[in-house]
């Protein structure tokens, strides 16, 4: 009897941790929507080794707009979402950088489903998730993440959760509108 009038109470203490683990983070704005300028925070020094093993420094897109797409092989969303990532890339690609971090996955899982997907950005190999520790201001942890960077290296827009084209290009288009 004691087990049972204690399940509903335990049931919305799990429900609330789970809530507050897959929130959208820090940001001081809707997801999708820019956060004010005063509220953006840079994340901690972003570099690692590229899934083709090639050392990448995020600080080397410095005064352009970032794409930061989390993602891993295993995940259904992320599969859903690259064909719309990567046609965005390949519409701005002149004037905003993209970057993957594929987190918690294998190598060749991740070199498999680029392989799949066609995405031609690079992407960060981050299988113990430190690298996604960098961002830990606004909790990208939850599969997919999409971060805008501001030219500044700043958190512009969070996107937990899948992302489509017509979310992305819009706020996008915000970000690098603003000089």
């Amino acid at each position: 009897m004691i087990r049972r009038a204690a399940m509903p109470a335990f049931l919305a203490a799990v429900a609330l941790t789970l809530t507050a683990g897959c929130s959208g983070g820090g940001t001081a704005a809707k997801p999708g929507e820019p956060v004010p300028v005063d509220d953006r925070q840079s994340p901690a020094a972003v570099k690692g080794e590229t899934l083709e093993g090639e050392q990448l420094d995020l600080a080397s897109y410095d005064g352009k707009v970032v794409v930061v797409n989390f993602w891993a092989s295993w995940c259904g969303p992320c599969r859903a979402e690259a064909p719309a990532l990567e046609a965005t890339y390949q519409e701005n690609k002149d004037e905003v950088a993209f970057l993957g971090v594929d987190i918690k996955d294998t190598r060749d899982g991740a070199k498999a489903f680029v392989r799949k997907y066609g995405n031609s950005y690079p992407s960060l190999f981050d299988p113990e998730g430190k690298i996604t520790q960098s961002f830990s201001s606004v909790n990208p942890g939850a599969l997919p993440t999409t971060l805008i960077l501001d030219r500044e290296g700043r958190v512009a827009v969070q996107f937990p959760g899948m992302v489509s084209k017509a979310r992305l290009d819009p706020a996008l288009a915000k970000i690098v509108a603003e000089r």
